[in-house]
């Protein structure tokens, strides 16, 4: 393992964490990648975009919101100001000497935050049997979709955070469920002074990515550039670039 990393990035675009994400994994780092995202809507492997998005493609064109298809598991999220999205950087092969523990590794994620957020203030959170995701009785708080390829991590975990995210998830059907009811920390009456603090608050808590030491030595490494370049600098990666290779070509607005 070549070094921790957590970094927060704000206003960031969906697509972008993706590539940086994968930047990370291919130099071999074990962290975080936490960032407000852009609005956007992602498509799963068992999304049904006829169903799950609601919004018309015009409406969403003049919005500036894209819907990206991904390889990522699960159905249709949104993502968008007000939440906090975390992309976890590692290699399964590393922490399992198990390259194909992906349900495992979910559900260790999910957990994480679950511990996370009961300790920040939120009561009652936690999984539910018949739904994905975090769920408090008032509703959905978050939701987890990865995939993995060659043991590395791609994607993570939603956390909507302030009511100001609300409205979007009225564009798409979340995770496939119709009247799908959705909450956020505010609403949970957990205080909330900024989401890079928040993302901080978190990390401790998720052992899967031995968040605490992550959050003693992370080094921050930064990497804002086009594609061109990012296959340049990983031409040593064959992962990394069919990783996003592959993704450049799925991502794109829904016709």
């Amino acid at each position: 393992m070549k070094s921790k990393f957590f970094a927060y990035r704000s206003n960031y675009a969906y697509e972008q964490a993706l590539k940086f994400q994968g930047i990370l994994n291919a130099e071999e780092y074990l962290g975080l990648l936490a960032f407000e995202p852009q609005e956007t809507i992602t498509l799963g492997r068992a999304s049904d975009p006829e169903n799950e998005v609601l919004a018309s493609t015009e409406f969403l064109r003049e919005r500036g919101v894209p819907v990206l298809s991904t390889d990522r598991g699960g159905k249709t999220l949104y993502q968008g100001p007000g939440q906090l999205v975390g992309f976890p950087v590692g290699n399964l092969k590393r922490i399992y000497n198990d390259a194909r523990a992906v349900k495992r590794f979910s559900e260790e994620l999910i957990l994480g935050l679950a511990h996370a957020c009961a300790v920040i203030g939120v009561k009652g959170v936690g999984t539910r049997a018949d739904y994905p995701g975090l769920w408090t009785n008032r509703g959905m708080l978050a939701s987890v979709g990865i995939t993995v390829k060659d043991g590395y991590v791609f994607h993570g975990f939603t956390l909507n955070v302030f009511q100001t995210c609300v409205p979007g998830y009225s564009l798409i059907q979340p995770n496939g469920l119709e009247g799908c009811p959705i909450t956020t920390l505010e609403q949970e009456g957990v205080r909330v002074e900024s989401i890079e603090g928040l993302a901080t608050r978190l990390l401790p808590y998720l052992s899967v990515i031995q968040g605490e030491d992550v959050f003693r030595e992370s080094k921050t490494v930064s990497y804002e550039s086009t594609y061109g370049n990012l296959v340049s600098t990983v031409s040593r990666s064959q992962m990394a670039i069919e990783h996003f290779r592959s993704n450049l070509e799925t991502f794109g607005n829904r016709e």
